[in-house]
């Protein structure tokens, strides 16, 4: 009994506590109606996955024991999320002294919403509760469990990384592929410190994270798409919803893999990273429009996306960069803005080291 509450304490500081810490000392430093707690959230799942590809891929191309791994990452995940916390905390602090308060009938207008709305906001809570319960309990085949659950499960019972055979349990050599996209062994680290079973973090815990945090950009885009109609975005929200409840069209819609396949790297790179790509393309496009500056913070994010990209799929660096090189030439022709190349050919790096590493090894 102890075991399980503790795995559950775990799961929770690792799950969502900690993500939440990393992502608020980011959004401390981005314009003041950026900094929500959708924000934070995004934003610290990209930095826990980035911190993870760079600690996990160095350890297993070295053959290292899936138990450094573990120690490693948990103590470096807990200290920069105390990094965090702080300067958070910090940065309010110094701000709360110059921050003007506003007459509360207009905050209060700004809070209040019309019943119509809080209707459709209710819907948009429904259908999310409707998706996490498909797939919490519902079972569907899929041929890819046999290879990334059984990899995420022999690394725990044999606590080596990609160096046991997922359908025979015999050894193997590393395959460079799969070496640099550790989001199975992002499961195995869950099921690890949780103490559940690799198959039930991959198929409940994983889409219990990350579809409300897909939502969450979904609604962050929304409400730019929607500017000036802000009571619009719960019903684009529930449309959204809709869209992916009945887009089982085929086996490859980015819709089927967001509820089938939701623990899959593949999965998480369509419906999560390139849509949190587009979200952060558009603030920072926002800022060169305006003429305003372009927080570091964000740059930061748009190397923490490529990362993560990285982090999914091996694939994923390449279609990263390539969006990120159409966009950086849209700004040069449309707004002049030369300056914009450093700091995405500095977000570019990763894409370049581990594809050369998936070249040269």
């Amino acid at each position: 009994m102890i075991a399980v509450i503790l795995g559950g304490l775990l799961l929770i500081l690792y799950g969502i506590v900690i993500p939440l810490c990393i992502g608020a000392g980011v959004a401390a430093f981005v314009e003041k109606q950026e900094r929500n707690l959708c924000f934070i959230w995004i934003a610290g799942y990209l930095l826990y996955f980035s911190l993870f590809q760079l600690v996990s891929v160095p350890l297993i191309l070295k053959a290292k024991p899936f138990s450094m791994l573990v120690s490693l990452f948990a103590v470096i995940a807990l200290i920069v999320a105390g990094m965090g916390a702080g300067v958070w905390v910090f940065k309010m602090r110094r701000r709360a002294a110059l921050h003007v308060v506003k007459p509360a009938r207009e905050r209060s207008a700004k809070i209040l919403a019309g019943k119509t709305e809080l209707c459709f906001w209710i819907l948009a809570g429904i259908g999310l509760l409707i998706q996490l319960f498909l797939q919490a309990r519902l079972a569907f085949g899929d041929g890819d469990d046999a290879y990334f659950v059984a990899v995420s499960h022999a690394t725990i019972t044999s606590n080596k990384m990609y160096l046991t055979l997922p359908y025979t349990g015999g050894s193997t050599i590393l395959e460079i592929r799969h070496a640099l996209a550790p989001f199975p062994i992002f499961i195995s680290f869950v099921s690890r410190m949780s103490g559940l079973h690799t198959a039930t973090v991959s198929h409940i815990v994983i889409p219990f994270l990350l579809l409300p945090l897909t939502y969450g950009i979904y609604g962050m885009i929304g409400s730019r798409l929607l500017t000036g109609r802000r009571k619009w975005l719960p019903l684009f929200l529930v449309f959204a919803e809709l869209l992916v409840i009945w887009g089982n069209v085929s086996l490859y819609t980015a819709e089927t893999f967001l509820i089938t396949r939701t623990g899959q790297g593949k999965a998480a790179l369509a419906n999560l990273v390139i849509p949190a790509l587009f979200l952060l393309l558009y603030m920072v496009g926002e800022r060169i429009a305006s003429g305003r500056r372009v927080e570091k913070s964000l740059w930061l994010l748009a190397f923490c996306i490529m990362m993560t990209a990285c982090f999914c799929s091996t694939l994923g660096g390449f279609l990263i960069a390539v969006l990120l090189g159409v966009f950086g030439l849209c700004v040069v022709f449309v707004y002049r803005k030369w300056s914009i190349f450093l700091p995405l050919c500095l977000c570019l790096m990763p894409a370049a080291v581990y594809i050369g590493l998936y070249l040269l090894w």
